[in-house]
């Protein structure tokens, strides 16, 4: 028995989303604010807490219905015939929102208990082995809710205001069994989360757990975690039955030695007021050692040493962290486990978030391989056990989201749309059966970053140049860039085209920054731009295979904006021709050299020691050093364009170096200068195309 999905509607952001649940591990990703915190909340408020929904917990999108059912409403008190106010009652009663946590369960009719879970299957249909379990917080009557609206004291209250206020007056939690096909819902009578807690366990670990880099606060996070540990293991185990058995005999030593020690006292306490009216009444004393009190607060756990032993606190906050998640997850089993009188669930989910905190990527793997290990233990005792993981780690992606076997399927990727959010489902993914790019991807995130989901917008670049003035130059160009998490790819021209399908799942803006690498058509060996000749081609992958799709240099370069994107969030930027000639380069290297030719055949007077002197400026650059004023002037920014990529990494860091305070600033390549303010929003591409 398994939740096969989970669908949350009006809560917050989360005004219409859906959630696929893996069998085993389901990852959710995505930026800060994107509602993933919101998804683990619905679930435990609707399905397990007692918590109260506020009207502040209604989603936005959702303020329009409540709007237009108010107005459905004054129809209907100003309708005199009862056939239209009885559709109009349905209309206002299908429109006015209410918050609904939606669970889709699917069971093995062969292996799966029906017991628990028989309340909430609703058809009869032998071929199906699906239930739904409908929590809505609803109004219980429409009618009266816009009417006592209506008749407000203060006229001046808006609507919203007013339910700010009223909301909970009108509105309680009630539950459904639900048919996810036909739609058709029937009440749950009695306490159902205690219902729902029969068929599905929900246990959570929270972002902010009681962790903190006060050496105090963690003193006591092992003896918590091996507390609840034991609490919830097997007691019957003849390990156990000794240590309960050696703390009762332990107690009753005690006891004796106390009275010994303390019987002086009590015998001047029964002298005190015995002439009085006030009676102290007899005391005694008994020792009692509760096993789990002694692991809790008597037993002090040490990070073994050479020497001498470092107690708890000494360590960091990320071994903390570890351990006591990994207790906790390994609580949750053992509770589902050893529950002898009767089963508390069917099955587990398990919900975790934010895993990575305080913890280093190498201990972040560790984590998801340990859990891993607990789960396939549960499943060997009987436990089903799904796991939900919300994760802002790129390290978290690659263990657990990413491999061979499942691919991209585990990622669920939220992200934030008109005033709410939206889940991707990465089993909706076609990468097509090019196994071949699944590896590149797979490992190339892995090695590199899959920060791309975290991010707001994507820079892609074909080498190591770019990545690394990228930030001067968005500096320059569009600093308003600087305020939001651009995330920056080397990629290659060759390897661009493969994250063709992710930036287009993902929906985020994307600008790829790629070279014209003009070749000869016939011997494809490289060539500078000669746009006579009509038979050069690229052989840059992301311009022959993604955008603009062409292949011959002369159709690359005639491309407008509109040819140059792929719909209004993925924009490719190649090298073209400064506005001050009509030169075209077919690398960034050699783009550099032709937009700022001027500034370094120039001269400048530097003060060195007091001393002023005239300095060539193109001799801050050892590719430029080494050429004369007469060849950098009369060779083509081709020829003096580096090759090789040690070239091309000392001219890179040439440029970082260059002291713009000195010598004069250098400018942005046309070319990334328009992507750049695309991306940034300052550059608008008009989309829409004129029919006659």
């Amino acid at each position: 028995m398994r939740i096969k999905r989970v669908t949350a509607q009006n809560y917050r952001m989360l005004h219409n989303v859906g959630v696929e649940l893996e069998d085993d591990v389901t990852l959710i990703v995505g930026k800060n604010n994107s509602g993933k915190t919101s998804f683990f909340e619905i679930i435990k408020m609707m399905a397990s807490d007692e918590s109260k929904i506020s009207f502040e917990d209604f989603s936005q999108k959702s303020y329009d219905d409540f709007k237009k059912a108010y107005e459905l409403y004054k129809k209907f008190v100003a309708e005199t015939d009862d056939e239209i106010k009885d559709s109009l009652l349905i209309e206002i009663q299908g429109i006015n929102p209410g918050i609904n946590l939606i669970l889709e369960i699917e069971y093995d009719k062969g292996t799966d208990s029906l017991v628990e879970l028989s309340e909430f299957i609703t058809d009869l249909d032998t071929a199906r082995n699906d239930a739904g379990i409908c929590v809505s917080y609803e109004c219980i009557n429409t009618i009266n809710l816009y009417k006592a609206f209506e008749n407000r004291g203060d006229k001046d209250q808006t609507l919203l205001n007013f339910l700010k206020e009223n909301i909970g007056t009108f509105y309680r939690m009630n539950c459904y069994a639900l048919d996810v096909i036909s739609g058709f819902r029937r009440a749950i009578e009695g306490p159902f989360k205690y219902k729902i807690q029969k068929v599905v366990s929900f246990e959570d670990i929270k972002a902010l757990r009681i962790l903190d880099d006060k050496k105090g606060d963690r003193n006591n996070t092992l003896a918590l975690g091996f507390a609840k540990y034991y609490r919830e293991r097997d007691k019957t185990t003849e390990d156990v039955e000794k240590l309960e058995l050696t703390l009762k005999n332990v107690g009753k030593d005690l006891k004796e030695k106390y009275k010994m020690i303390l019987q002086s006292i009590l015998d001047d306490l029964k002298r005190f007021g015995a002439d009085s009216p006030v009676v102290i009444p007899d005391i005694i004393i008994d020792s009692v050692f509760d096993s789990e009190a002694v692991i809790k607060n008597n037993i002090r756990y040490l990070y073994k040493q050479e020497e001498i032993d470092l107690p708890e606190s000494y360590n960091g906050l990320g071994y903390s962290n570890l351990i006591y998640m990994i207790l906790e997850v390994a609580s949750f089993i053992e509770r589902q486990k050893n529950a002898k009188e009767e089963k508390i669930s069917e099955f587990l989910v398990i919900m975790i978030e934010e895993p990575e905190a305080h913890m280093h990527p190498q201990m972040q793997q560790v984590f998801i391989k340990q859990i891993s290990d607990l789960m396939r233990s549960a499943k060997q005792s009987g436990i089903t056990t799904q796991l939900i993981i919300t994760s802002h780690s790129s390290h978290i992606i690659s263990e657990a989201g990413i491999d061979l076997k499942k691919g991209f399927n585990r990622i669920r990727y939220f992200t934030k749309g008109d005033k709410q959010v939206v889940a991707k489902d990465f089993n909706t993914l076609e990468i097509g059966n090019d196994k071949q790019t699944f590896r590149f991807l797979k490992q190339y995130l892995t090695l590199h970053k899959s920060d791309l989901f975290f991010a707001d917008k994507v820079i892609m670049v074909e080498g190591v140049t770019e990545r690394l003035l990228m930030p001067q130059m968005l500096a320059k160009i569009a600093p308003t860039l600087q305020n939001e998490y651009v995330t920056i790819l080397e990629v290659g021209g060759a390897y661009t085209h493969k994250f063709k399908e992710i930036l287009e799942f993902i929906d985020i803006k994307t600008l790829l920054i790629t070279d014209l690498d003009s070749t000869d058509g016939k011997t494809e060996e490289a060539r500078a731009v000669d746009l006579s000749d009509k038979t050069q081609v690229s052989s840059n992958e992301t311009l022959v295979q993604w955008l603009p799709k062409k292949s011959i240099i002369v159709e690359i370069l005639a491309c407008n904006d509109v040819e140059k994107c792929h719909g209004e969030l993925i924009r490719v930027a190649f090298q073209i021709n400064e506005p001050q000639g009509t030169y075209y380069p077919r690398s960034f290297e050699e783009a550099f050299i032709e937009r700022n030719k001027k500034l370094l055949l120039s001269k400048k007077d530097i003060n060195i020691g007091g001393k002023t002197e005239e300095k060539w400026i193109k001799n801050e650059f050892s590719l430029l050093k080494r050429r004369s004023k007469e060849d950098c002037e009369t060779l083509s920014s081709y020829d003096l364009a580096p090759r090789g990529s040690k070239a091309k990494t000392n001219f890179a860091f040439d440029i970082m170096s260059f002291d713009e305070e000195a010598y004069g600033k250098w400018g942005v390549p046309q070319y990334i200068k328009e992507g750049l303010e695309w991306l940034a929003g300052s550059c608008v591409v008009n989309f829409k195309v004129d029919v006659e």
